[in-house]
């Protein structure tokens, strides 16, 4: 089992020297709006490759009411009894603030990659309640970071396609351009895309088929599934395996792209649908509690997924996690917390919102 032992930081957000020790088990942490329990989940996600899961500017993490100019975060993370000592901070070169991680005070990409390796965060965040009525991209960042929790290359596919996209609209805004320059652009943005493509759907058609087998609501009057809605691939189902025809596409939608502003076909169009098996219902048309619940079936089928085919326990940080909290989320936060032996972290603004958990839970309070 791997879980984080305790957490110090120094100078990043409301925080200036602070340090927590964590149970392996449920981690609950109260505190008033304001106080720094979302800080506290997004210093663990900062540990993973990128900016946490808000994204934010790594200048913006720092405290500045210090009056300094860095942050660190400390870490004993326990990997099968073995302590292994990570810190992230902040490193400023000619006033570009970029993240940097230290594994065992070593920056050695092997290091670095080892302990990546051994990492798999999953999140909910409050606005995630309402995942099937928000945009397009929320929907598809948020398929793509559950591939990206097992598989760790999938983030830099999906980096060198948008490059790859930019990099062609820059060149269609030239009156007279290369050809073989396009050309070749056109051939890495089929080969990126094509790929994000087939993972995708392989990724659902997993994901799918343990959302099947999930028994945690024998009661749930709906049984769910997600899947991929993009009209290019639906009409051109062989650009996964002929990358010939993904090319010809883009080579005749040169004219049409450069008017669009941008790449009008390809996995960053795609939406992700989720709807009930036995209506065909969207999930777009349940309540906000329904909606919720589904997303942590989502979440738990990642758990499942990622422990019974990859021997891997995920790290769960669960963000005011207890608003919209009917039986069925209840009962699937009872399941998360006491049957799959991983590591969870919560915040709320009261610990009576976490009364139906069990005794175990570590509770931490914010001032």
């Amino acid at each position: 089992m791997s879980y984080f032992q305790s957490i110090s930081l120094t100078n990043y957000r409301n925080f200036f020297d602070t340090n927590f020790y964590f149970d392996k088990g449920c981690n609950i942490i109260i505190g008033k709006n304001g106080s720094g329990k979302t800080n506290i989940l997004e210093s663990i996600s900062l540990f993973e490759k990128g900016r946490g899961f808000r994204k934010d500017n790594i200048q913006n993490l720092i405290n500045y009411q210090t009056n300094e100019k860095f942050f660190k975060i400390s870490s004993i993370f326990n990997n099968n009894n073995n302590e292994i000592f990570v810190s992230v901070f902040s490193h400023n070169i000619n006033e570009k603030y970029l993240k940097k991680i230290l594994v065992n005070e070593s920056s050695e990409l092997n290091s670095i990659k080892y302990f990546g390796n051994l990492l798999s965060i999953i999140h909910f965040l409050p606005e995630m309640e309402r995942l099937f009525v928000a945009s397009p991209i929320m929907r598809r960042n948020f398929l793509d970071r559950l591939i990206y929790t097992n598989d760790k290359n999938y983030s830099l596919l999906i980096s060198n396609y948008k490059k790859t996209l930019y990099a062609r609209q820059q060149v269609l805004k030239k009156i007279n351009y290369d050809e073989e320059w396009i050309a070749n652009l056109e051939k890495n943005i089929a080969s990126f895309g094509s790929t994000i493509y087939k993972k995708r759907i392989d990724y659902i058609d997993t994901i799918n088929l343990k959302l099947k087998k999930l028994d945690v609501l024998k009661n749930y009057s709906n049984n769910i599934a997600i899947k991929i809605k993009d009209k290019f691939l639906l009409a051109n189902k062989e650009i996964i395996n002929d990358k010939e025809r993904y090319i010809a596409v883009l080579n005749n939608n040169r004219k049409l792209d450069l008017l669009a502003g941008g790449c009008t076909i390809g996995p960053h169009r795609s939406d992700i649908i989720g709807y009930s098996i036995d209506n065909n219902i969207g999930i777009n048309q349940f309540s906000t509690g329904q909606q919720k619940t589904v997303v942590l079936l989502i979440i738990l089928a990642q758990c499942k997924f990622l422990i019974e085919d990859h021997n891997l326990k995920p790290i769960i940080l669960l963000d005011e996690v207890c608003s919209h909290l009917d039986s069925d989320n209840r009962e699937l936060l009872l399941h998360l917390t006491q049957l799959l032996d991983v590591q969870i972290f919560m915040t709320g603004t009261e610990k009576n919102f976490f009364s139906f958990l069990s005794t175990k839970a570590q509770y931490c309070n914010i001032t």
